[in-house]
């Protein structure tokens, strides 16, 4: 009877931990999106950071859904390279955008900026890479 009791017992709290732990993931992850999507000064740039993460591999795995091969073969010598070349260009690339907008009158998200567009492409590239290379 006591065998009984102290596994039901370890059983509800295993999975009030595990319920628990999730839960806190999930709220994590949706304060790094909200950080992520935020304009301006009013957003933490590390939490914003990891939702930048947390979208661009989402992203990446959908396009590896769309686009199951890749969109040009890989160099031989260096297979990888894409995934240091395409966040630098695009990480150059949003801030040309970011400082556009800002001259223009606008506020632009943390994904306009250097580290914000290159955090993006690089979790995009590398679940694509992770993706493909599985196939």
């Amino acid at each position: 009877m006591v065998e009984f009791l102290v596994e039901l017992l370890l059983g509800v709290l295993g999975d009030a931990l595990f319920q628990f732990g999730t839960e806190l993931l999930l709220e994590f992850g949706w304060e790094t999106i909200a950080h992520s999507l935020r304009r301006g000064r009013s957003a933490n740039p590390i939490l914003a950071g990891v939702g930048l993460l947390l979208i661009g591999a989402v992203v990446g795995l959908v396009t590896c859904w769309l686009l199951p091969h890749p969109l040009f073969q890989p160099v031989q010598y260096f297979p990888r390279l894409s995934l240091v070349l395409a966040p630098i260009a695009t990480g150059a690339a949003m801030h040309a955008f970011g400082v556009w907008r800002r001259r223009n009158g606008g506020d632009p998200s943390l994904l306009a900026t250097f580290w914000g567009g290159a955090l993006f492409a690089f979790a995009l590239a590398l679940a694509r890479a992770i993706c493909l290379s599985a196939k």
